[in-house]
């Protein structure tokens, strides 16, 4: 395989208008000569055979082009997990075959140790969830395809484990003046993430050794939790550090202050107090009646509105258990008991039970009835609402499709409020129609779907569900398929980076690991238009502006063609 040809697609297309000429000249002249039927048949096979070869030797070198193109692509690359990940897909590709050649065992070895260097120094580019999963997909590739190359990957794997906050203050904790450095990393830690594993047992290092940083660190404790940045998990794992006789009187107070004034029942109307407030209250109500007499009774009933809260919560959810076990409709009753909930909250939780309950006894309408009834708008402020939501629809689309309501499931795909999740609703729709030979339908869907896609924000997403009816067009008419990559193409080109400037931010780096999830798509979009049209799609590729997802749709246009050379009229 030479890969150091450098992609031509004029001489290509010439190459094959040149032999396709000739074919027919040899096959013309071979039908002059035929004198019977059989010499016709046999004379008739020999062009075919001649341009089928010929059209194999054509692709075979198309490829390598492309494919001698995404490997010089991956070094100009700028983000290192996207570098990783598409190295990840050509190593899957180049082990397709049961025998590879030995240009190709020789490639993917090459590839797999640019892997692992690029790995090694740049892995503090690339996120901890991003770094996890592609370096357990190299790793899975080395160990079942190079055994040989595993001590390199272990080796690089662990010099790129990033030391952890609880590490690191381990480590300056050890240096000279090391309590001043500890004690600031401990504050950076609380500001960034509002919490820290092992707060616990850092308070009692900088206490044991009478660190002057105890003090001030504690209160910044106290400040933050205040504020209500700290959770009542740390705060009831913190708290004996309070109570000891080193700590003094003033800071002992402030943080039973605050432990009171979280607790109080006002601060519990829309979320129900955890078990572990009423704990941490109770554990302290004798502290708090020697060390400070003028909270106890504030801080008792608080104590006594949580425990009446929390038993009234659970002696409702066991008798609704019990009751719904025992009732000949437990629907009825949700949606009764949910009419008289004290919350809203609470109400559009009940609700939303009744609706799950009534999808899984296939009462597709009454599902329907009842979603409507939850305040949308109010849970479309709750993205896990909203979420939780169009998911049910979705697996009401599906249902109802199973039960051969391709109405109902209109009705459901309707209610949706996710652009991509819509899309996808209609995709099952519309496969559906395909199956049952209702094409015009199927069509009216695709149509429609397109629309849904077009009006979404800019955003990965809308590439993705463009990415999607590319795919799904080939059932229903594949002469939309160009046109909806191209839409896709237009959808990731106008969605706009964060400060590139600050790439070790969160909103960055989420920004990454979309376009990760998105060349993936495009990948497949790309494998699957090229087995019908290799130039046209090749012609797509350059519309991409953001040169790192150019390099997965080449990637796919390499697939594409692989799936050609694999077909039997080949």
């Amino acid at each position: 395989m030479k890969l150091t040809v450098k992609l031509l697609v004029s001489p290509w297309v010439l190459v094959v208008v040149v032999h396709s000429t000739a074919v027919a000249q040899i096959g013309n002249k071979a039908a002059r000569q035929v004198k019977s039927r059989s010499t016709v048949e046999s004379t008739a096979r020999a062009p075919k055979s001649t341009a089928d070869k010929m059209r194999e030797h054509e692709l075979r070198v198309f490829r390598e082009h492309v494919l001698a193109r995404v490997l010089d692509n991956i070094k100009k690359m700028d983000e290192a997990g996207l570098r990783l990940s598409v190295r990840n897909q050509i190593l899957s590709y180049l082990v397709i075959d049961k025998a590879p050649s030995d240009e190709k065992q020789a490639l993917a070895t090459q590839i797999a140790r640019d892997a692992l260097v690029d790995l090694s120094e740049h892995h503090k580019e690339i996120t901890p969830f991003m770094l996890g999963y592609l370096s357990n997909n190299l790793g899975s590739w080395i160990q079942k395809y190079r055994p040989n190359l595993i001590e390199d990957f272990e080796k690089t794997v662990k010099a790129t484990v990033e030391v952890n906050a609880s590490q690191h203050i381990r480590s300056l904790i050890e240096l000279k003046d090391g309590d001043r450095l500890a004690a600031k990393r401990i504050r950076q830690e609380l500001e960034n993430h509002g919490s820290l594993e092992g707060l616990f047992f850092w308070l009692d290092e900088l206490m044991g050794r009478n660190s002057s940083e105890f003090e001030l660190i504690a209160a910044y404790v106290v400040e933050r939790a205040g504020q209500g940045q700290i959770s009542f998990e740390t705060l009831f794992w913190i708290s004996d550090i309070y109570l000891r006789p080193q700590v003094s009187n003033a800071l002992r107070n402030r943080f039973l202050a605050t432990v009171v004034a979280r607790t109080q029942p006002a601060n519990f109307v829309t979320e129900p107090a955890p078990q572990l407030a009423y704990d941490l209250l109770t554990k302290l109500l004798p502290v708090i009646q020697q060390s400070s007499p003028e909270l106890y009774d504030q801080a008792q009933h608080h104590s006594f509105a949580i425990r009446a809260a929390l038993n009234e919560r659970q002696l409702a959810n066991d008798t609704r258990i019990k009751r719904l076990k025992e009732s000949a409709d437990p629907i009825g009753d949700l949606k009764s008991e949910a009419e008289s909930a004290k919350t809203k909250a609470e109400r559009d939780e009940l609700l939303l039970r009744a609706a799950e309950l009534a999808l899984e006894k296939k009462k597709f309408q009454l599902c329907l009835d009842i979603l409507d009834s939850i305040d949308i708008t109010a849970a479309a402020a709750d993205s896990n609402w909203r979420l939780t939501i169009d998911q049910l629809l979705k697996d009401l689309v599906r249902a109802c499709l199973t039960e051969k309501s391709a109405d109902l499931a209109e009705k459901g795909v309707a209610r949706i409020g996710s652009t991509l999740t819509k899309v996808e609703s209609l995709s099952m729709i519309m496969l559906y129609y395909t199956k049952a030979n209702e094409k015009e339908e199927a069509q009216r869907l695709l149509l429609e779907a397109s629309k849904v896609a077009a009006s979404g924000p800019e955003s990965p997403n809308k590439a993705k569900a463009f990415f999607l009816l590319s795919v799904v067009c080939e059932q229903v008419d594949r002469t939309q398929k160009a046109g909806l990559l191209l839409s896709g193409i237009k959808a990731m080109n106008n969605f706009s980076p964060p400060d590139a400037s600050a790439r070790d931010t969160t909103a960055y780096q989420t920004y990454v690991q979309r376009l990760d999830n998105s060349g993936h798509e495009l990948a497949k979009a790309f494998t699957r238009f090229t087995t019908q049209d290799q130039n046209g799609a090749l012609a797509l590729v350059e519309k991409l502006e953001k040169r790192d997802l150019k390099t997965f749709a080449l990637v796919g246009v390499v697939l594409g063609l692989d799936g050609l050379l694999s077909m039997p009229s080949l």
